[in-house]
């Protein structure tokens, strides 16, 4: 039997907190072999997804059988969630602040430090952080820090926790609020411009230079090694799925197209697997309930799996390594 879930529930000061920062963060996002036919639900086996209610939010991991089990979050509320390499976790808190779990068991406690790296100076990054994406080689993650609401002061963190470095590159120009995302494991993409015509800024982490990518993503991500590359145009838009190098040289190809199921308004946050095969969407409806669902490259991108999550309110979708 699949394992209910359960939210932790915390004060309701703390509820307010961690109500506003993803309201912010939800509300700003807004074939292979011989076409086998796909059971009508199949195991989302390597899946996580930080849900959210108006109680708080809890962290589940779905195994081989299909079934919800749900992991430890660090203290202090959870609005963000990233997969690296080994089964580690980076988690953004409520506060700003970030942290790496041990590898992930399911089934068994998680647990948890606190990030507290410095720069070349010695001095502690500056926060706020939001979002977290780890590199190809998932031994450190980019956030993006400064003031999202406003826009002011951005810029790119790239934290190693293994070593306790952190080393920021200023954007200097407008920000969208979305993760950023790696295409390979020198460059990452940062949505900036503003949502109604954004533009991809590439970052080269060595050089901390900027250059314009492609134009018209307001939400993307990456597969593990960056070679697969799904996007969203904007709110209600369908999510396409390219390879990296034809998107970045802008020839027009896709792999797949997947519109929002009936009901639904748009994605708020998306997800490919390490192989670039598989896509977990979580769906906002018009009523602002959000479901799960998952699509299958293996079985022309058709969806193979919708994962119970109860009554969500804001979803975080990644995919274990």
């Amino acid at each position: 039997m699949p394992v209910p879930i359960r939210l932790h529930r915390s004060s309701i000061g703390r509820q307010r907190a961690l109500g506003a920062v993803l309201a912010l963060v939800c509300a700003t996002i807004l074939g292979a072999c011989s076409n086998p036919q796909p059971r009508a639900e199949a195991a989302p086996d390597g899946l996580v997804a930080l849900i959210a209610d108006s109680g708080g939010t809890a962290l589940i991991g779905w195994d081989r059988a299909g079934d919800g089990v749900p992991i430890t979050l660090p203290d202090g509320g959870t609005v963000w969630i990233a997969t690296g390499r080994a089964d580690v976790l980076a988690a953004v808190q409520t506060d700003g602040k970030t942290a790496t779990s041990d590898p992930v068991h399911l089934g068994k406690p998680l647990k948890w430090r606190a990030v507290k790296a410095v720069g070349p100076t010695g001095d502690a990054a500056k926060g706020p952080d939001y979002f977290a994406t780890w590199d190809p080689e998932g031994g450190r993650f980019a956030t993006l820090a400064g003031d999202l609401a406003s826009g002011d002061q951005i810029r790119v963190v790239l934290i190693d926790p293994s070593v306790g470095t952190a080393f920021e590159i200023p954007l200097d120009r407008p920000v969208v609020a979305a993760p950023p995302a790696w295409i390979d494991g020198e460059r990452l993409v940062v949505v900036t411009g503003d949502a109604a015509e954004p533009i991809a800024t590439i970052v080269d982490t060595t050089t901390g230079g900027l250059s314009d990518g492609p134009a018209g993503a307001r939400l993307l991500a990456t597969s593990a090694s960056g070679r697969r590359i799904a996007t969203m145009a904007g709110q209600g838009a369908p999510i396409v799925v390219r390879d990296t190098a034809g998107w970045l040289k802008g020839d027009g190809s896709s792999i797949a197209s997947i519109a929002p199921p009936d009901g639904s308004s748009t994605a708020i946050a998306f997800s490919l697997d390490a192989s670039g095969q598989r896509l977990a969407i979580a769906w906002m409806a018009k009523d602002g309930t959000v479901t799960l669902a998952v699509h299958d490259g293996r079985f022309d991108w058709r969806r193979v799996a919708q994962p119970a999550i109860g009554a969500a309110r804001g979803a975080v979708v990644a995919w274990r390594r």
